[in-house]
């Protein structure tokens, strides 16, 4: 008698998303709408209000604004100030951060606690401070500066109230914005590792900084970036204190003589900080399209 020996299939998957995917999936459904209608019906509430004149459709704002010459004049100097503050951000942090993990890990408590204090000083504290520490001759404070600050205090640099100033008080306020992206991206990459194994092919500290770690934390810069540029770009109270005219100081003192003009502004200014975000995305993503690679890979061709 022969035998058939039949073994059991194993029960397929049932076909579609299980109720526990679905619930899940709904839910994040739900709360990217609900993100959504946060963000565009301000924006919505504000581009009807710039083109309404009471009774009907009225371009006449956007007409204004194109043809103000303190709009363009204001609006370049906050992309030169918020490009400024990015660049002598992202290259004082990221090197600092490297160092810190690689050379010094005993003083990243420290520097925890340093890129937490901007949360804790509110801007006003810190433009007084600044204005009190430069315009205000101190005994104390050029020894502790060892005579940094008055030679900065007085012609020909005096940067009280000038632009350079005003970059270096946005480099501190987006100091946390700027080290915890950078910060947990070192983390990620096992940073020792690599460090030890550029060392170990001839890598100086510069090089394995360059052509090793940069391009592996390379989406943590880009969104310290982008985070730096959308501080510096907004800020208004550092500004105002330094008496400088800033494209937010422009906005507010529009927004005080015509409202509908104002409101306008506010969707130009939303709109060309999107494109330029956007722009600086593409242009990271184009000159970083090998950065894929395997960190050995990487190594190796810095040899």
């Amino acid at each position: 008698m022969s035998l058939s020996a039949r073994k059991a299939s194993p029960s397929l998957p049932a076909m579609g998303a299980s109720p526990e995917k679905r619930i899940y999936f709904g839910i994040d459904t739900l709360v990217l709408i609900l993100v959504l209608l946060y963000l565009l019906i301000p924006l919505g509430t504000a581009f009807a209000f710039g083109i309404s004149n009471g009774k009907s459709i009225d371009l006449s704002s956007y007409q204004q604004i194109f043809s103000d010459g303190d709009f363009y004049q204001t609006l370049l100097f906050s992309l030169g100030l918020s490009l400024a503050t990015t660049f002598l951000t992202i290259i004082v942090v990221t090197p600092t951060a490297y160092w810190v993990q690689t050379r010094l890990p005993q003083a990243r408590p420290i520097m925890d606690i340093l890129a937490l204090v901007p949360f804790a000083m509110p801007a006003i504290v810190m433009a007084l401070g600044l204005v009190q520490v430069y315009g205000t001759p101190n005994t104390l404070i050029s020894i502790l500066s060892f005579g940094l600050v008055p030679l900065l205090s007085n012609p020909p640099f005096n940067v009280i109230n000038t632009p350079p100033l005003l970059v270096c008080a946005y480099l501190i306020i987006s100091l946390p914005f700027v080290y915890r992206p950078i910060d947990n991206s070192l983390r990620a990459i096992n940073t020792q590792t690599l460090t030890e194994a550029a060392y170990s092919l001839g890598c100086g500290w510069w090089k394995t900084f360059f052509a090793i770690i940069l391009p592996n934390i390379l989406p943590g810069v880009i969104s310290a970036a982008l985070l730096t540029f959308s501080t510096a770009m907004g800020e208004f109270t550092l500004a105002s204190l330094f008496s400088i005219t800033t494209f937010p100081i422009y906005l507010n003192v529009t927004g005080q003589s015509d409202p509908h003009k104002a409101a306008s502004l506010t969707i130009v200014s939303f709109t060309l900080t999107l494109i330029c975000v956007l722009a600086m995305l593409l242009l990271v993503r184009r000159r970083s399209g090998g950065t894929k690679d395997s960190a050995s890979l990487d190594i190796v061709a810095t040899k």
